[in-house]
């Protein structure tokens, strides 16, 4: 009998449309002031004592806070990363122990469906860095609708100390 030849043989992972994020804000966020929520919850969920929300229609809407901020490494492998299970092991913020609201990184998703560009603005004490840092990355919304394949969207940031 004869064997079946291989013709290739290897592994595949899978991939994701760009797309996805659009749909996932509009299927969990269905009116631009839960979009707003979701962004103040995120402030909560990061000790914030003060949130301020500015509206400059059409322009723009500010939601600035003075919470606990995001390292470049939370940024990378928390709120980058969909799906991903980080704020499962924490369940309690790091200053006032508040029970965290967010769970499913609906606020990233939300500042898709309220305009066409994000310019996410974070300072942190980053520990591993041993000082203050701000990290500004900017989002173009469109540009990810012309990509087919989300990880291949490139999202330009920038890290600098602050004092």
């Amino acid at each position: 009998m004869k064997k079946d030849r291989v013709l290739d043989e290897g592994t595949i992972s899978f991939t994701i449309e760009s797309r996805i994020l659009r749909e996932l804000g509009e299927r969990l966020v269905k009116q631009p002031e839960v979009a707003v929520v979701e962004l103040i919850k995120n402030a909560y969920d990061a000790d914030a004592i003060e949130c301020t929300v500015d509206y400059d229609p059409p322009r723009s809407i500010t939601v600035a806070d003075d919470g606990s901020g995001m390292t470049l490494d939370r940024f990378t492998n928390g709120w980058m990363r969909i799906g991903t299970s980080s704020k499962e092991a924490i369940r309690f913020s790091d200053v006032y122990s508040r029970l965290i609201t967010g769970e499913k990184g609906i606020g990233r998703f939300a500042v898709r469906f309220l305009g066409r560009a994000l310019k996410l603005e974070s300072v942190a004490d980053d520990a591993d860095r041993g000082v203050r840092t701000r990290l500004t990355a900017t989002f173009d919304w469109p540009k990810f609708d012309r990509h087919e394949d989300l990880g291949k969207v490139q999202v330009p940031y920038v890290l600098t100390e602050v004092p």
